[in-house]
């Protein structure tokens, strides 16, 4: 009779923690079957930059004062650049798994490492990494002060 209780215990305790491994896999699935589509540049810039360099690209987010570093106006990238968006060079710092000896902050965050923490490391994720990436940049270059 103990035996049956103790069964019946751990079958319980077995099929709860089935249910919420279940449950948890469900909800992830469901957070990351965003279309790549659907990124919004803005959203992403908001989300994950403007602390540092502001709501405009001004350099003059909440925790700028706290940095060691002087941060450029981002809306003159182009104009810093012979009047083209250097995007590849903007890809490659947003993305940061590719180092750049010379160019880009070492405090900035390396935005495709993070990306790939929240999104996995299979091939949609992957997809959905470089979408996130590719709408930051976008974004930057939507910016961009001509005048």
């Amino acid at each position: 009779m103990i035996i049956n209780l103790e069964l019946t215990a751990l079958s319980k305790a077995l099929l709860v923690a089935t249910a919420m491994l279940v449950s948890a896999n469900t909800a992830a699935e469901q957070m990351n079957a965003t279309p790549v589509t659907q990124y919004s540049g803005s959203d992403l810039y908001m989300l994950n930059c403007s602390n540092c360099h502001g709501t405009y690209g001004e350099g003059d987010g909440a925790v700028t004062p706290d940095l060691s570093v002087v941060l450029l106006d981002l809306r003159y990238l182009s104009a810093r650049s012979e009047g083209r968006f250097p995007e590849i060079f903007v890809r490659e710092i947003v993305d940061g798994r590719t180092t750049r000896a010379a160019h880009g902050p070492q405090g900035m965050p390396i935005w495709g490492a993070e990306f790939a923490r929240s999104e996995g490391l299979d091939d949609a994720a992957a997809e959905r990494v470089n979408a996130k990436i590719d709408a930051l940049v976008i974004y930057l270059e939507s910016i961009q002060i001509t005048d």
